[in-house]
């Protein structure tokens, strides 16, 4: 079978998986491994390969890239010392900690390996946390710290793993060396990336004033960043982790104020739907290549030993995190918080949820499984196998824990939402409302046909009404949420019910496919308007 039938294997796979996953009490990624795994032991299903090198090149830039593009630049930058804390001494601490645990338990795993273990389960999954967070509406501070730290962490581990690698492969390390080369390294991935995605970024202005918006080539364009951040780095002998991520940092700057709408909501939708393969299909990998790592550690150690390895490593993961975090995340505000400027110490129940909120994921896994096969003699790389399996291991430990007990613990301790987004909501959209208000009073203070000056009239009467809305007080406002929610109800059904003409129309051939699609189009539209939502081209 070629690599395109196999492509499309995997994502039959997922698509399967996933729709069983929905069904389950457990995190999907739990159901991705054993389904796979199963059907990884039927003899009949064809036998995928995986290419450690190629592998790591399709998955980790675009999961980095988006991390970057997703993280507020300003929360970012307003969390600076906590995020560069947690994604230093969090990431070594863990790394140190985990390695000399696994170090001393397997027999015949290499330092510089179990170094490599730790350095691959230090990043936390983004992905885990914020479907919690998002849903429960934590603290804005709160999130800014976990989705900057998990950013910051999947950079700071996955180039301490490619240390490890690489003492491993040469059998020598020196940490003053490593220092002084990692300094190097991140100082020119960091600027390299800022640099290609300012460069792209000029282009596609160039591109669009020439040619104009192109939804399509702006999309791909944007696919492609992440990548030639990756190689322009790596070509260079930079840091094209930090690229990736510096890349993404200014796209995710640059992009919502110089895409046009169409552009904008495409984009969008076809990196959710990437986003969705590749943390899908990491997980399925791992599944269908677990039967043959399962046979190999076990042909070395027992089941017993196998079980205490992977709860002694997630249990110095877990353990490291909280530690770091509660009480240790108290120690900056009493040594370096002083001044006028001194922020307020963070509340316990914060620093809890904070250290629970350790899930590992795509990212873990995408470099556990770029291990290479072969040293460069042809020999194999000692300890791969273990180390897939106990990184492995602590995803799965990490999901079950504190996957499905997050939500329970930041309802217990009473994390509340603060009102920080929504006064800043009521503020753009008031800001919003009264610029394009005043827009439509210049309009019709020009003196316009009586035909325009009716309709700009009818449309400043809407304008007058929602920047009402929106500036009452008290009572006043929360009468006015409920009429708008019963109108928007109204306006939903009877959505509902055009919908239910034309594509009956549609069934019997009344209309043409030309027709109906348009048609179906702006009412998708405007049903996306009243819930909130983006779609595709709207």
């Amino acid at each position: 079978m070629t690599g395109i039938e196999h492509a499309l294997i995997l994502l039959l796979l997922l698509t399967g998986l996933s729709v069983v996953a929905r069904r389950l009490p457990w995190p999907a990624p739990i159901s991705y491994v054993v389904g796979a795994g199963l059907i990884g032991l039927w003899p009949a299903f064809p036998r995928i390969e995986l290419d450690p090198g190629f592998f790591f090149l399709c998955f980790v830039p675009p999961l980095l890239f988006s991390d970057g593009w997703l993280m507020p630049l300003r929360d970012f930058l307003s969390a600076k010392r906590p995020i560069l804390t947690l994604a230093t001494g969090l990431v070594v601490l863990t790394t140190v900690a985990v390695g000399l645990v696994a170090w001393s338990l397997v027999p015949g795993l290499p330092l510089a390996m179990a170094f490599a273990l730790g350095a691959v389960v230090s990043p936390t999954d983004a992905v885990a946390v914020s479907a919690i967070t998002q849903r429960l509406k934590v603290p804005a501070r709160l999130t800014a710290v976990l989705n900057g730290e998990s950013l910051m962490n999947d950079a700071t581990g996955l180039v301490a793993f490619k240390f490890a690698l690489t003492a491993v492969a040469l059998g020598t390390f020196s940490v003053r060396a490593a220092a002084m080369e990692f300094v190097v390294l991140a100082a020119g991935g960091l600027s390299l990336g800022l640099a290609i995605s300012w460069v792209i970024g000029q282009l596609r202005d160039v591109l669009q004033r020439i040619h104009g918006p192109d939804v399509m080539l702006e999309t791909t364009i944007s696919l492609m960043t992440p990548f030639a951040a990756y190689l322009a780095a790596g070509a260079l002998g930079l840091s094209n982790i930090l690229a990736v991520v510096a890349a993404g940092l200014y796209a995710g700057w640059r992009d919502p104020l110089r895409m046009d709408a169409a552009t904008r909501q495409v984009t969008w939708t076809v990196w959710s739907v990437v986003l969705f393969w590749l943390n899908g299909l990491a997980f399925v990998l791992l599944g269908l290549q677990l039967p043959t790592i399962l046979a190999t550690v076990s042909a070395t150690y027992t089941v017993s030993q196998l079980a205490l390895f992977t709860g002694a490593v997630s249990g110095v993961a877990i353990v490291a995190r909280l530690l770091w975090f509660y009480p240790g995340g108290y120690v900056p505000f009493l040594l370096l918080n002083r001044g006028a400027n001194a922020e307020p110490c963070p509340p316990r129940a914060w620093l809890l949820v904070g250290g629970w909120a350790g899930m590992r994921g795509t990212i873990t896994l995408a470099a556990a499984l770029s291990i290479p096969v072969t040293l460069g003699d042809g020999t194999p790389f000692p300890g791969r196998d273990i180390v897939i399996f106990l990184s492995a291991g602590v995803i799965v430990v990490t999901l079950l824990l504190q996957g499905t007990t997050l939500e329970w613990l930041i309802c217990r301790l009473g994390v509340r939402p603060d009102d920080t987004q929504v006064r800043e909501d009521r503020l753009a959209r008031i800001a919003a409302v009264e610029a394009g208000l005043q827009h439509l009073r210049t309009q019709i203070a020009r003196d316009p046909a009586d035909d325009e000056r009716g309709a700009l009239r009818a449309i400043i009467r809407e304008y007058e009404l929602r920047l009402s809305e929106l500036t009452a007080d008290g009572d006043a406002r929360k009468t006015s949420s409920r009429s708008l929610a019963a109108e928007r109800s109204h306006r939903l059904r009877a959505l509902a019910a055009e919908r239910a003409a034309l594509d009956d129309l549609w069934r019997r051939n009344a209309i043409t496919d030309e027709t109906h699609r348009p048609l179906q189009h702006l009412l998708d539209y405007e049903e996306s308007l009243l819930n909130g939502k983006s779609i595709p081209g709207a």
